[in-house]
Order: C-alpha cells, then sequence, then structure tokens
C-alpha cells in the first residue's frame, strides 16, 4: 500500500491518501508547536461516510490551521457506517476499526439523523470509549464547514480531558474570536449537555426541540442535494417541454392565459408541482414507514425532507420550463398577431402569462408517466433510501 501525497499538502502540515480494498483514508500529519498542547502525540481516527460528509472532513482536515487537534496524528477513513436492526449505528463496527488503528480517541461523522426521543442530537461523547459521534444534518443547511470545526474542537477538548464541562464551553481561541460555541451551535440556537447514561455518556442539543428539529430537517435537505437531482430529471424536462410548446402555437391557450387571473395561474402551478412531486415518490417508493427509520417522529422527519428536496427540484424544474417556454414565445410569436388573436394590446405580461399557463399544462400532461433518468441511482436520493443501504444483509 503505497501513499500518496494529498493536492493539498502545504509546508505547515503533511497528509498522505492511501487506499486499502475495503476503503480510503487520510493520514495527516501536524507538526508540533512550541507550546504543548493537550493533543500532542494523540492518535485520532475519524470515519467518515463517504460522499458529502467526507468531503467537509477533507476539507476540514486540507485546512493549514489545525489548532483543535495541535501535534495529533489523525487518521481520516471513509467507511460507511453500519445500522443495527433497530436503525442505530453500530458503534461497535466502528470502535473495532479504532482499534485497529491503534487510535487513542475515536470520532465518528455521520449524515444519519440522531434523535434523543424529541431532541436531536448535535454531538454525543461515550468518555468510556473515548469516541464521539457528530451527526452532519443536525448542524443544518448553512455554514456547515464552520459548524463542523466547532463540534470537532469540542469532542476532542471533551474528550481529551475526559470532562463533560468542556463539552459546556468553546476551545479558547474560539472564545477569543467572541465565538460562543454553547449559545451557537444550532443555526444560533441555544444548546445544553444533556445525560444519556449518567455521565458516562452525554450529548448536546439544541435548548428548544422544536427549532432544532426543523433545523434538521433542513440539514437533511441539503444532504439530499435537490441540485443534483434537478440533473437526473432530464428525460422528465424534455418531455414537459415537448408538451408545453404546444401552448406557443395553439392561440386557445393565449386566450385561456390572457383571461384567466393570477391566482388561477398560481393555483394551477401549484398543483402541477405537487402532483409531480407525489408522482415521483410513488412511482420509486420513496415514502418511509416508521418502522424503518426508527419511529414516527423519525418518518415525519425524513419524509419532510424527502417532499422538501423533491419540491426544490421540481420547482427548478419548473422555472427552467417558463424560462425556455417565454424565450421562444417572445421569438416566435409576432406582437400584433397575438394583439389580434386576444383582442387587446400585446405586453410582456401576456407573452409571460401563455408561458405561465404552458409550463403548467407541460408539467401535468408531458412529465407525468416519466420519470428519473435511467441511469440515476435511486439508492443514493434520498435519506431514507440511503440507510437502506446500511443494515447487515
Amino acid at each position: 500500500m503505497a501513499p500518496r501525497s494529498s493536492p493539498w499538502c502545504s509546508s505547515s502540515f503533511r497528509a498522505e491518501i492511501c487506499s486499502t480494498p475495503d476503503f480510503r483514508f487520510l493520514i495527516v500529519r501536524i507538526p508540533t508547536v512550541e507550546d504543548m498542547s493537550d493533543t500532542e502525540g494523540l492518535s485520532i481516527a475519524i470515519y467518515s461516510d463517504p460522499g458529502r460528509t467526507s468531503m467537509f472532513l477533507r476539507r476540514i482536515l486540507g485546512h493549514p490551521d489545525q489548532s483543535w487537534a495541535q501535534g495529533a496524528s489523525i487518521t481520516h477513513h471513509e467507511a460507511l457506517i453500519p445500522l443495527r436492526s433497530d436503525a442505530t449505528l453500530d458503534l461497535d463496527e466502528a470502535l473495532a476499526w479504532a482499534q485497529k488503528d491503534e487510535a487513542e480517541l475515536t470520532i465518528i461523522v455521520t449524515e444519519i439523523p440522531r434523535m434523543a426521543k424529541r431532541r436531536p442530537k448535535t454531538l454525543e461523547l461515550h468518555f468510556a470509549d473515548r469516541l464521539g459521534v457528530i451527526s452532519l444534518p443536525s448542524l443544518g443547511p448553512a455554514a456547515i464547514h464552520r459548524s463542523l470545526c466547532r463540534e470537532l474542537a469540542r469532542a476532542v477538548k471533551a474528550l481529551t480531558h475526559d470532562s463533560v464541562e468542556e463539552a459546556e464551553h468553546p476551545p479558547e481561541k474560539a472564545a477569543a474570536q467572541g465565538q460562543n460555541l454553547i449559545g451557537r451551535v444550532q443555526g444560533g440556537f441555544g444548546s445544553r449537555v444533556m445525560d444519556q447514561q449518567g455521565r458516562e455518556t452525554v450529548y448536546i442539543t439544541p435548548r428548544e426541540p422544536f427549532p432544532g428539529r426543523l433545523w434538521m430537517t433542513l440539514g437533511m435537505v441539503a444532504a439530499n442535494e435537490p441540485l443534483r437531482s434537478l440533473r437526473k430529471l432530464s428525460k422528465m424536462f424534455s418531455a414537459a417541454a415537448a408538451t408545453g410548446a404546444f401552448g406557443i402555437f395553439f392561440t386557445t391557450i393565449w386566450e385561456m392565459a390572457t383571461f384567466l387571473p393570477s391566482w388561477r395561474l398560481g393555483a394551477v402551478t401549484v398543483a402541477a408541482v405537487v402532483v409531480l412531486v407525489l408522482w415521483l415518490i410513488v412511482s420509486n417508493r420513496l415514502w418511509d414507514r416508521s418502522h424503518t427509520v426508527g419511529g414516527k417522529r423519525e418518518a415525519f422527519m425524513y419524509n419532510a425532507s424527502t417532499l422538501t428536496s423533491l419540491a426544490v427540484s421540481v420547482g427548478l424544474l419548473y422555472l427552467g420550463l417558463f424560462t425556455a417556454i417565454l424565450g421562444a414565445g417572445l421569438l416566435l410569436i409576432d406582437p400584433e398577431f397575438m394583439t389580434e388573436t386576444i383582442g387587446e394590446e400585446a405586453s410582456f405580461a401576456n407573452y409571460a402569462d401563455i408561458a405561465w399557463l404552458s409550463a403548467s399544462m407541460g408539467t401535468v400532461a408531458g412529465a407525468i408517466g416519466s420519470n428519473f433518468d435511467d441511469d440515476a441511482d435511486l439508492r443514493n436520493l434520498t435519506q431514507g433510501s440511503r440507510e437502506l443501504q446500511r443494515y447487515p444483509s
């Protein structure tokens, strides 16, 4: 197994990427500093889910500022953290990996939303095993890089000192910069440390459950990457465009679009998007049931994130369809001919109304019956479908 230099090595640290038949892993060696830190010589193993989660980890480990683990030897593995039959993470498996790596401290970063009844878990600390678990969706849809850095620093400091109190206070550098970590964990929502098994296992959670669950659900939407799903709808866009184009050539559509009020056109748009989203969910069996994701509360969050993700993708597809039809209409329909047909002076608003109605017609009549592109990987489309791959076969 021959290591190769990372493309983002710098003079301040050294990184190497190695691989085995099972997974790739990154070894980062951080130089010592004059003032010996608490993590000096510490061996830290970080395991992260492949894809987007590991992308954030690689960016953090590739950054020159490693103040949260000065002098430590960090090994980063990309590996799918398995699930037990009760839909919980198999932490014993990760600890077995850490034992093979001879790690003194273990951090897991997963895209699995982790809950304690009604409360989302941002960070879970197992002091007996020197193990920390960070849930990426709980960090929300924005400023994920900064939030993940913060939770890594919190986990390393707390586990190094074997102290719950270290989890309740920001690292010195962040405190000096005026960043109150305990008050800014969940998109600005306050947070608290909760006991899970006495003081041996604790977790960080938002101070109020509802904003935290909403923030986590939005984080799940971000993990579904709706913009990437949009690229898998090209076949559906083609079918909708072919049908919607008839609105440019049929004067009956012009007359209907002119006389329909805006609220009716808006209602037709909403109905078209909703119908298409439901079609995609039903035809691809994307609806999650409570027994597969851990409970009714979890199923609600999973399905809400699926609905929102697909609504964003379909909404953007509709916007693209509207823009294409509007452009074609402006190019092909002569204003004088439109004026004669609709019985009033043609304006840009008339062109927009025609494109509006035509896009809705194309979405319903053209796209229903179509589906994702043939090469789309439906297993990675939603949170629930990705988790099904984690169960033992």
